[in-house]
């Protein structure tokens, strides 16, 4: 790698987070629309104010569903474009936020979310007002979250 570029996160990408109004209608829409079976049951964070719920679209690649709940202003905004944030698991979120922090990545506070069995999530604003979520967990605790078919 050529000097003076900083070296490659130590991250997987996970999901691509999309803002909706009614999480029970957009699961079924795209069940239905692209076929997709594989998804998280609903849950609720808490400490974002939102319901998520995971579609896969590829094995380790995710759809990621989210809804506010009542009384969040701040997720309002993204329900006209969508688009939320791109997520990406990290093995260690400490190491991760200094180097995003040295890339000018401003870090929001850090939170453990029930979507990833407790563990520990953090957001990041890019310099070009982009959210990037990293999250560290284990192996297979993602898994626990996914029930068999959308189908009725």
């Amino acid at each position: 790698m050529p000097l003076g570029l900083p070296l490659p996160l130590a991250a997987s990408a996970h999901h691509v987070g999309c803002a909706v109004a009614d999480l029970d209608a957009a699961c079924a829409s795209y069940a239905s629309a692209l076929g997709l079976a594989r998804r998280t049951r609903a849950v609720r964070v808490e400490s974002q104010q939102v319901e998520v719920c995971f579609i896969e679209l590829r094995p380790g690649f995710y759809l990621e569903l989210i809804s506010p709940l009542e009384g969040n202003a701040k997720l309002a905004r993204y329900l006209q474009n969508g688009f939320y944030h791109l997520c990406f698991l990290v093995e260690d979120l400490e190491a991760s936020r200094a180097q995003m922090k040295s890339n000018r990545f401003v870090p929001l506070p850090a939170f453990e979310s029930e979507a990833f069995g407790g563990n520990l999530c953090q957001f990041f604003l890019s310099p070009q007002a982009h959210l990037v979520e990293l999250c560290q967990m284990g192996e297979g605790s993602f898994e626990a979250l996914f029930i068999a078919s959308l189908a009725p």
